[in-house]
């Protein structure tokens, strides 16, 4: 009981960190938004007991990219007002997307969480264990990396719409 308590608590930090992003006016304020959701991910880690994975969230995530986002923003000279475009034809397609993909998670797995035998949670053998099985998560590793790469495009293009190609 009091362990769903602190989730609650916890996830909605998160949801108001991610809101927070999304919906910041100040580039300054998404930043710090981004911070909140991070070490909140992280403190859900240590709720389920995967030490190893908040500390990996702490010092990469939280500790790394959003030190280097903060100093990107501090020492950019653009003003600091984030500029809110009217949505164009791929949002409502990324948030329809998104949607199959969330009803497809919660149909495959019935919303719980399954732990790997043999090890604890947050093992560092248990967590290369399963994302590079050739069996189980190889396919959507690789679909995750496509999919950051198609974000690192979509950022570079949009950074240099401007300017001629």
């Amino acid at each position: 009981m009091i362990q769903d308590a602190v989730f609650l608590v916890i996830s909605l930090c998160a949801v108001a960190g991610a809101a927070g992003v999304v919906f910041a006016q100040r580039l300054f304020h998404a930043v710090l938004s981004l911070a909140l959701c991070l070490l909140s991910v992280a403190a859900i880690y240590i709720t389920l007991g995967a030490e190893f994975l908040a500390v990996i969230q702490v010092l990469v995530y939280a500790g790394g990219v959003v030190v280097l986002f903060l100093f990107a923003v501090m020492l950019t000279k653009s003003d600091l007002q984030l500029k809110r475009e009217p949505l164009d034809t791929f949002a409502p397609v990324s948030a329809v997307l998104f949607g199959v993909l969330v009803l497809f998670y919660i149909a495959r797995t019935g919303f719980v969480a399954h732990g790997e035998r043999g090890a604890a949670p947050g093992d560092v053998a248990s967590v290369g264990q399963v994302i590079f099985s050739p069996t189980k998560y190889a396919l959507p590793f690789e679909l995750v990396g496509i999919l950051l790469l198609a974000a690192m495009v979509g950022a570079i293009y949009l950074a240099r719409r401007d300017e001629r190609w």
